[in-house]
């Protein structure tokens, strides 16, 4: 079996994943019918221990990490998170492992029925794709009785379908511009929305933040009455190491020091372990009880594909779901980390909707070289309109639409002791880690 049966019955829902606009923009959205048919289920979205995670850029990484440290801890722990890489289980785990066609489908079968009644009855707006699969998330997660739960908000924070769960812990990291359609087009709007996951109750754990979206978070924190922790100001962090295998870090806060190792590459997931390590000691005064080694022990197991993840060494290829211009800042900043004298070379497929000038002016100061593709998304931007829109750049640009030609060509610009690096879009990762395994025996 396979998530065949599953993705068809999604399918006939509209998913604001893969075509442009979304459907909270319009005017009077609400949450009303996720929460009516919930309540039909049972509301299986409340009871585990709950830590809710937005944010910009590394909100993945940091569930990921909060649910290992929890599963290593010996809670049974769910974590949902989107988009999924290389098949939809991925989105819906419990200590580690995907839930499986079957058990999807189970959850579908219980589901449906209100489902169906909901959708043909003209008092409740359609349910979406994310929604549909958010339920099932936690129908899932109850069916497996979880302790805690780690959920990731899919798109802003108080609209998102994520958003009707009762948190002890909301995590927000770092804020930068993007969906500004949907969400705001300044940093302040934009923080409006993701601090909308705060709830009376709840502690807040903030990654270090522009002025704008710091003073924002604050003003929510104060008016809902909640505890914040910011990570830069209560909890620092140093790196005494790394390399392409991963980096150690010490964590300082008011509990003390957390020391860890995190198989993840990326000057910026030291950042992400922060927070997480910050958010998992936010938990523990709400009564979960953490042992520090097992923390650790988790941290240096976590598995994040397609965050500066390396595919091969010689030439060096690393691809990163980096598609703003805050997260091609880090990525750009990452690559010089490892670079001595190194040619630099970018394979870059974009969204049509997201910042393609801003994103690639991040990278512009490496003397990198560019090849620009283009994923199997439908929301693709085709690569010929986004070299149009980087002439004003001066940079050395080409055009491959295939990914995999495109990365067969960056290889032969970098050169055996060149770094090529696939980005712009998680779903052109995905591509690439779907077809990478077959492909990499044509070009030996």
């Amino acid at each position: 079996m396979d998530y065949t049966a599953i993705e068809r019955y999604l399918d006939s829902f509209v998913n604001y994943e893969v075509i442009p606009g979304f459907g909270f923009a319009s005017e009077g959205y609400n949450l009303d019918h996720v929460h009516e048919v919930l309540r039909r289920l049972g509301n299986p979205h409340i009871g585990p221990r709950t830590v809710h995670v937005a944010g910009s850029k590394g909100k993945g990484s940091v569930a990921a990490m909060t649910a290992s440290a929890l599963s290593a801890c010996g809670y049974r722990t769910g974590l949902y998170t989107s988009p999924h890489l290389l098949h939809l289980g991925e989105r819906i785990r419990v200590d580690g492992v995907c839930v499986s066609p079957g058990e999807l489908l189970a959850a579908l079968e219980t589901a449906r029925p209100h489902l169906d009644s909901m959708r043909a009855d003209s008092r409740w707006r359609q349910f979406t794709y994310f929604e549909i699969l958010t339920v099932l998330c936690f129908l899932h997660f109850r069916s497996m009785n979880v302790d805690v739960q780690v959920v990731e908000v899919g798109l802003g924070g108080r609209l998102d379908t994520t958003n009707v769960v009762k948190p002890d812990v909301c995590a927000i990291t770092p804020i930068s511009l993007e969906h500004t359609a949907v969400l705001g087009n300044t940093i302040g709007k934009i923080a409006a929305e993701k601090a909308g996951i705060i709830k009376p109750g709840a502690l807040v754990v903030s990654a270090p933040q522009l002025p704008e979206a710091d003073a924002v978070i604050c003003a929510v924190c104060r008016d809902r009455d909640v505890r914040l922790v910011r990570v830069g100001v209560e909890v620092s962090w140093v790196v005494s190491g790394s390399d392409l295998a991963g980096q150690d870090v010490a964590v300082s806060g008011p509990w003390g020091e957390t020391l860890c190792h995190i198989p993840l590459a990326g000057l910026f997931q030291s950042e992400n372990a922060t927070v997480a390590v910050t958010a998992l000691h936010a938990l523990s005064e709400s009564g979960v009880r953490l042992d520090e080694r097992c923390i650790e022990r988790g941290l240096g197991a976590v598995e994040w594909q397609g965050r500066f993840q390396v595919l091969s060494r010689h030439p060096l290829v690393v691809v990163d779901g980096a598609h703003n211009a805050a997260s091609m800042r880090r990525v750009a900043q990452s690559m010089d980390a490892i670079r001595p004298r190194r040619c630099v070379v970018f394979v870059l497929g974009f969204s049509s909707d997201k910042d393609m000038v801003g994103s690639v002016a991040e990278l512009g100061w490496l003397g990198a070289r560019f090849v620009l593709t283009a994923s199997s998304q439908p929301r693709a931007a085709r690569p010929s309109d986004v070299a149009m829109r980087l002439t004003g750049l001066g940079l050395d640009v080409r055009v491959e639409p295939e990914p995999m030609e495109a990365i067969y060509r960056a290889r032969q610009m970098a050169g055996e002791e060149g770094i090529v690096c696939v980005a712009g879009s998680l779903y052109l990762v995905a591509d690439v880690l779907r077809l990478w395994n077959d492909w990499q025996p044509s070009i030996r």
